[in-house]
């Protein structure tokens, strides 16, 4: 009974200390730097002054899906803010993904139209 319970203590260790770890690689979204070979990539911040600019990003988050599953994302380059929620951004000129950091566990993808304005704007600056 005993090495049972010990083999138990084991296997549990070793489920709950890699989700741990999974758990810290996804706190890092929020950090201004990312680590490893893009050391050199900083994070930027757009701001968004206009009400066509905020306009892009209000549709872009509001006509966004979830993604099912336990998101595990890398760094981001890009966060915007709007309505003070905080949001990290992956994008290219053909699709792209956002995180609201209240919930650094569920991403959302852009719809091709949000993802191309969004993109024009990140490009425009």
């Amino acid at each position: 009974m005993k090495k049972i319970l010990i083999l138990f203590a084991i296997i549990g260790f070793a489920l709950f200390g890699g989700s741990q770890e999974s758990k810290n690689d996804i706190s890092g979204v929020g950090a201004e730097s990312n680590s490893g070979a893009n050391s050199d990539i900083k994070k930027r911040h757009l701001e968004l002054k206009g009400a066509e600019e905020i306009g892009i990003f209000e549709r872009a988050v509001n006509d966004s899906k979830k993604v099912p599953g336990i998101a595990n994302m890398a760094n981001p380059v890009y966060s915007f803010s709007l309505d003070e929620e905080y949001y990290s951004l992956w994008i290219t000129e053909e699709e792209g993904t956002i995180m609201n950091r209240k919930d650094t566990t569920t991403i959302y993808t852009l719809t091709s139209s949000s993802a191309e304005e969004v993109y024009r704007f990140v490009n425009k600056e």
